[in-house]
């Protein structure tokens, strides 16, 4: 088959091809990862490229002067025996002049930038619209404000100060931990703190932290060689702040200046919390500065610890973990390898290779870091969204966020989606898909779909319990008389007694005189009946005896009445088993001879045998008690043996106090605080008691031993677990 005269024509005609790099470009020479890169700078577009030896090699013969045919030659000259195609070359070629980085001499070049220019201003207004919670707006350029600055501010940078700073923080978590019942006490509540006034708080406080944080980047890229050409507005979390653009960093050879500037606005708002922790502290409670110190600090922590130093989110952390792992672009060159495995092997469709080999720690971390942060998106962004919805709710303002959980759904969704579309169907990939692949992932994601919304789970209520005698099973002894004197303990602890023996005996000096004075009256009414009996024997018509002895009469059956009250007072005195078992709780013999308040507990009388693990439940958890479920109870210091148990009853209201041993206070899981009148421990959230009744019981469980219950409450599927984690989380009706 012969070559036309017009191909050969086009092939010379495309060997004879210029390409010229813009002469503006700042180009700097580093290492990843053991290999020599090049960083190139767009000083127009403030857009940075890295290319490796090879490639930048060819950049410097597109000069205007050497053409294609030439770059190639030179290539295959110097890099033998690797071959380089003209096509291959024309790509390359082609990708400098698609970002603008070079220019070639052929007809409508300017059409074609002109062309590639509104290219990214729709991808940039794309990219906005899909990211609702981080919009950029550019302003000013501050390289001249951030040189005047940056002499008063030197001493940052400095080894003496930052160990200050380290201590200066530390210092702000040892006193918060140290104090920490105490920190918790000075807490508000959820509405209280979760107010429009807060929120007018947290809304100016966030602009003027995100100000200090954007100078802190632009201060530490200046102090170690950078420039800073933009900075301007942020919509962050639908609040307004500053950003600013510190990404000429890229052109610095140390990885370590660029991890400093990298964590410089974490640095500076850790700082800020460190401060506001000590001013808070210091202030008078619910002051206009305590509440405004109580704001910065949570502001400072949250947006630390969920967004700016989260690897998983495209902020500060995140470039910081790219530099110190050496790979610039993390999060996209890890998306781009998942999206090439995902239709490599769920697809079928042939994908390029990766321009290096990669280890299989690197695959790993790819993989790992494209799906953890995609997850991490959802959940941030849906987090905010639903505690916007609970705020808004009660002012019917709900609407606003269902709209925004409607953009959010649309950019983590469809978004992704129509970009894994477009790279399928890109050069016809389409007909290239295997239909067994494509079928048998269909049917993965369609079971794995069903499963989420149909397939139940078994779902088990757990907590901390403490093992007690079930309340029938439980006899108390106390005090029944006020001001009764303890005398006498006729029992010890653990002790067996039977039903009616003798306890424990209590002194009244009150009532022995009521006694004594009872027994005294009796006796002189009683001489005095006698006396008139006497005289009515000779006088028996006498009308004034009678009476009196009538009056008599009644004071000594009153008399007589209340002796039999007394005596059954004096008779509670001695105290007696009301029924058999084992004693407990016996009051100590250092108690003899003190004064008992009425309902004084001197001992119980328990079954021992009748056991159950008593624990406390949050209301979701309540919902899904039920009496006769069965459970599980793992007791602490009996190994990791199982008892099976069953649940004998739920209280109908909640808890106002909790046993000590399963209070934080104590090392347990239920926040309290103490009551200073009714000296108990109060939950500092709604709680209710459930009993969970032992099946069997063996001679190693002992009232309170603690142990771990596992209640079985039934099987429900995924779906509806996350639906009411996040009512529960929110407290919202889903």
């Amino acid at each position: 088959m012969s070559t036309t005269p017009a191909a050969v024509h086009e092939s010379e005609r495309r060997k004879q091809v210029r390409v010229k790099l813009r002469p503006d470009l700042v180009t700097t020479e580093q290492r990843y990862e053991g290999r020599t890169f090049f960083v190139v700078k767009d000083p127009v577009s403030l857009r940075y490229y890295r290319f490796r030896e090879q490639e930048y090699f060819l950049m410097q013969l597109m000069d205007g002067q050497h053409t294609l045919e030439d770059a190639r030659q030179l290539f295959e000259a110097r890099y033998r025996p690797q071959r380089l195609t003209l096509e291959e070359l024309e790509q390359f070629a082609s990708q400098l002049m698609e970002t603008g980085l070079a220019l070639n001499d052929m007809p409508g070049s300017g059409k074609t930038m002109f062309q590639r220019f509104r290219k990214r201003r729709r991808q940039t207004l794309l990219r906005i619209l899909t990211n609702i919670l981080y919009i950029q707006v550019p302003v000013i350029d501050p390289d001249k404000l951030l040189n005047r600055l940056l002499p008063y501010v030197r001493f940052i940078f400095t080894l003496p100060f930052f160990l200050f700073s380290v201590g200066f923080v530390l210092a702000a978590i040892l006193l918060v931990a140290s104090h920490w019942d105490t920190f918790l006490a000075r807490l508000p509540a959820y509405h209280e703190f979760f107010s429009w006034k807060t929120v007018l708080y947290a809304w100016a406080s966030l602009g003027v932290i995100k100000v200090i944080h954007v100078f802190g980047h632009g201060l530490s890229c200046k102090r170690f060689g950078g420039d800073v050409h933009e900075m301007g507005f942020l919509i962050l979390c639908l609040s307004p702040c500053l950003y600013c653009n510190v990404t000429d960093a890229w052109l610095l050879p140390n990885k370590w200046h660029r991890i400093i500037i990298g964590a410089a606005g974490i640095y500076v708002e850790v700082m800020i919390a460190a401060l506001c922790t000590f001013l808070w502290w210091w202030a008078e409670p619910n002051t206009l500065l305590s509440n405004l110190c109580l704001t910065i600090m949570v502001l400072c922590s949250i947006s630390t610890v969920i967004f700016n130093g989260n690897p998983l989110m495209r902020f500060d952390g995140y470039y910081v973990l790219a530099d110190w792992l050496e790979i610039p672009n993390l999060r996209e060159r890890s998306n781009r390898y998942l999206t090439n495995l995902a239709m490599q092997y769920c697809l079928g469709i042939e994908v390029p290779p990766e321009p290096y080999q990669m280890s299989l720690g690197r695959k790993i971390l790819f993989v790992t870091y494209a799906i953890t942060s995609y997850l991490y998106r959802w959940f941030v962004t849906f987090v905010i969204l639903i505690f916007l919805y609970t705020f808004l709710k009660p002012y019917k303002l709900g609407v606003i966020s269902f709209i925004l959980g409607t953009g959010a759904l649309a950019s983590l969704l469809g978004y992704p989606a129509y970009r894994l579309f477009r790279a399928v169907k890109r050069r016809g990939r389409l007909p290239d898909m295997k239909p067994v692949r494509v079928s048998i992932t269909a049917a993965v994601a369609l079971s794995a779909l069903l499963a989420v919304f149909l397939v139940p789970f078994p779902l088990r209520v757990k907590g901390l319990a403490l093992v007690q005698v079930e309340p029938q099973a439980r006899a108390k002894i106390v005090a029944p008389e006020e001001g009764s004197f303890l005398e006498e303990l006729f029992v010890e602890d653990g002790q067996i007694v039977r039903r009616g023996d003798a306890m424990a005996r209590l002194k009244n000096p009150d009532l022995l005189s009521k006694m004594e004075f009872n027994v005294a009256s009796r006796r002189a009414y009683q001489e005095q009946r006698a006396d008139i009996l006497a005289q009515l024997v000779s006088n028996p018509q006498h009308g004034s005896l009678r009476q009196e002895l009538a009056r008599i009469e009644d004071e000594l059956a009153q008399l007589e009445q209340e002796a039999r009250e007394l005596q059954i007072r004096m008779d509670r005195l001695l105290l007696r088993a009301p029924r058999d078992g084992k004693v407990a709780q016996l009051l100590p013999r250092s108690e003899l001879g003190k004064l008992l308040e009425p309902g004084t507990l001197i001992c119980e009388v328990i079954e021992d045998r009748a056991l159950a693990a008593v624990l406390l439940v949050e209301p979701q958890d309540r919902a899904l008690v039920v009496e006769g479920q069965k459970a599980w109870i793992r007791l602490h210091g009996l190994g990791y043996n199982y008892w099976r148990g069953t649940v004998s009853e739920i209280s109908a209201v909640e808890a106002k106090d909790v046993p000590p041993q399963l209070s934080n206070k104590a090392g347990g899981e239920i926040p309290t605080q103490e009551d200073p009148e009714q000296k108990t421990l109060k939950p500092q959230r709604q709680h209710y008691l459930v009993s969970v009744r032992f099946d069997e019981v063996e001679d190693c469980m002992h009232p309170g031993v603690l142990g771990r219950v596992k209640i079985e409450v039934g099987n429900y599927t995924l779906y509806w677990r996350v639906r009411r984690y996040l009512a529960t989380m929110f407290n919202i009706g889903l």
